[in-house]
């Protein structure tokens, strides 16, 4: 046999099982079972459908649960809404035992290092104090000092007299707590401890101790000098009760002590003021607050003034005063001003003016007093404002419906329209 031919006969005999054996190895390969995927992890809660079951949770033991299970949620931690509302929930069910449980065996014995701070501690003794449980919350103040005694500091001296105080303890335990933990402290009592102690007198109708308290930090006896915070309260006390002498005794001390007033000072001076009838003066000093102090006036300070200036009938001092209030942005809290101001138009037959407030009102989606406004469509009516008068009553009405529509159509029904 030849070479070439024997070379022919092998590649025949081993060909074909070259290709059976590849043929195998590739069914083998792809007869292979797939593998399974894993399983997902189940993924947390997001802190908005943890906010979202506090608030709709009812039970209070699952709410105590939910609570507790929540606390390695930083989020959580730090917002301080579900904490008052937890509490609060759990108070409404009288259920003290899951408070107590939640905040002592949850939170305080967390190792945390948020909990290694002053404020997360008075924060706590805030909750159980929002719950009356005043005695735990000085619980929490005693477990601080043992812990921490170099943390007790003025927020947590105020943190105490704010339990007593918020819970109606203004006798001799308020006087007693407080030097209790001046004396275990050693801490020495700032302005803001002090202010909280004057309140305390205030609302347990203490007047005599707390004048005497701010006359001490006047005079330096204690080493604490007061600030506006301190005669507020008694500012307060001397109006609200007519005592006009003390009043006027005590805003000239203050501003012989050149002591910076604040939004509630303020408000009570001008309201003096304008008990006088100083309404200039009054007006002055809201234009000075903005302006030249930068303090924020209370809205009811305004309304004063400008009910001060519709009463002797100045009115365009009046308007003027509610020009700045809106330019000051108080526009959405001047809706007592404009209806002061337009009631007093229309009762002295101002109806044009009138009419633009009337409009103004209703753009602010605010009802005009009816009476004012049955005086203002007869009015234009007189004038030969018919039109302006249909005008006011069409868009009057659209912004009432049920028994306020009723009693309007009856109104309506008497106008010479």
């Amino acid at each position: 046999m030849s070479l070439s031919s024997h070379i022919s006969r092998l590649k025949k005999l081993t060909n074909p099982v070259i290709t059976q054996t590849h043929f195998q190895i590739r069914t083998i390969t792809q007869s292979k079972p797939k593998p399974k995927p894993k399983p997902k992890p189940k993924s947390k809660p997001s802190f908005r459908e943890l906010k979202t079951h506090l608030k709709s949770e009812q039970d209070p033991t699952k709410l105590a649960s939910l609570f507790e299970s929540s606390l390695s949620i930083p989020t959580f931690r730090r917002y301080r809404p579900l904490f008052t509302l937890s509490v609060q929930k759990l108070t409404d069910s009288k259920r003290f035992d899951l408070i107590d449980r939640i905040l002592t065996q949850t939170v305080m014995e967390s190792k945390d290092p948020l909990l290694g701070t002053e404020g997360m501690w008075v924060r706590i003794a805030m909750l159980y104090s929002q719950a009356g449980m005043v005695d735990n919350a000085l619980k929490v103040f005693d477990e601080m000092l043992e812990r921490k005694p170099w943390d007790f500091g003025e927020k947590s001296l105020c943190g105490v007299l704010s339990v007593l105080v918020h819970n109606g303890i203004f006798g001799e335990r308020l006087d007693k707590v407080f030097e209790e933990y001046v004396k275990r402290t050693g801490y020495k009592p700032g302005v803001k401890a002090y202010n909280m102690l004057v309140k305390g007198y205030m609302k347990g109708g203490r007047l005599g101790d707390a004048e005497e308290l701010v006359r001490k930090m006047e005079s330096g006896e204690i080493g604490v000098k007061p600030d506006i915070c301190s005669y507020n309260d008694l500012l307060e006390e001397y109006f609200s009760n007519g005592k006009k002498s003390e009043f006027d005794a005590m805003v000239k001390r203050i501003d012989e002590m050149r002591i910076k007033g604040d939004r509630t000072s303020y408000k009570y001076r001008i309201l003096r003021h304008c008990e006088k009838k100083e309404y200039v003066v009054a007006r002055e000093m809201l234009h000075d607050m903005f302006y030249l102090r930068s303090v924020k006036p209370d809205p009811s300070s305004y309304h004063a003034v400008i009910f001060g200036f519709c009463k002797v009938g100045d009115l365009e001092n009046a308007q003027d005063v509610l020009k700045q209030m809106v330019e000051n942005g108080f526009e959405k809290l001047a809706c007592f001003g404009y209806f002061t101001i337009y009631k007093h138009m229309v009762e002295v037959g101002e109806f044009d003016g009138a009419l633009g407030l009337c409009k103004d009102i209703i753009r602010m989606k605010w009802v005009p007093p009816f009476e004012a406004t049955k005086l203002l469509v007869s009015g234009l009516v007189k004038n030969s404002k018919s039109d302006a008068a249909r005008e006011v009553v069409g868009s009057f009405k659209k912004r009432l419906k049920g028994p306020a529509l009723e009693s309007w159509e009856k109104i309506e029904a008497t106008l010479p329209l």
